[in-house]
């Protein structure tokens, strides 16, 4: 199950939501080299885990963080609208029904590409279950541009919003998921999947 974690109900994750800034760091600077904003941090944060943040927490049976994502509304500070606007070709989408996904994340401890492709399915029914509940109908992203085609296996539609770049040492791409009125059923069907994923307590049902 995943759990959404809005900005209300955060102490009730205080725990996991440690690990996953734990594993962002792991991940991102140790392994991948990113520059932390605060040098000798153990845990990676930026500008944008902001209190407009939304977090999509897969967790263990023992409630540890094994993966993770972050959302972010596009009518307000975003990373491509704020870092990488100029990877569209033209003006960043912005709407009500457009949310930006980043920090997609899984636990470096021991994860087997099959455990990684499990997170990664399951965060994606998640992610479709929570645009179903905000009337969300594209998500925007930036990625390695040679992580489209895993970005494709998983069954998203996706449309970019500009060429490849080079940012920083790395080749970027602006994208765009578009979500259909058949697109939860279908992802369910292409993974074996009936029951919802997303875990939508009281207050988050009501506030989503």
């Amino acid at each position: 199950m995943i759990d959404l974690v809005l900005p209300e109900s955060r102490f009730h994750f205080a725990g996991p939501l440690m690990q996953m800034h734990r594993d962002r760091r792991r991940v991102f600077v140790d392994r991948l080299g990113w520059a932390l904003p605060i040098r000798g941090s153990w845990l990676e944060v930026d500008e944008y885990d902001s209190d407009h943040a939304v977090y999509l927490l897969a967790r263990d049976t023992d409630g540890s963080h094994q993966g993770s994502l972050r959302l972010l509304p596009s009518t307000g500070p975003h990373m491509l609208a704020g870092m990488f606007a100029g990877l569209c070709a033209r003006a960043v989408p912005i709407g009500d029904d457009c949310w930006e996904i980043s920090r997609l994340v899984t636990n470096p401890n021991g994860a087997s590409g099959t455990s990684i492709l499990r997170v990664h399915r399951l965060l994606a029914l998640a992610l479709l279950e929570f645009a179903a509940l905000n009337a969300i109908a594209r998500f925007s992203l930036v990625i390695e541009a040679d992580r489209l085609a895993a970005l494709l296996s998983v069954g998203w539609e996706v449309s970019p919003l500009g060429l490849p770049m080079p940012f920083e040492g790395e080749i970027l791409q602006a994208l765009q998921i578009e979500i259909g009125a058949n697109s939860l059923a279908a992802m369910r069907a292409r993974f074996g999947v009936s029951q919802p994923m997303l875990t939508v307590r009281g207050m988050e049902r009501e506030a989503a």
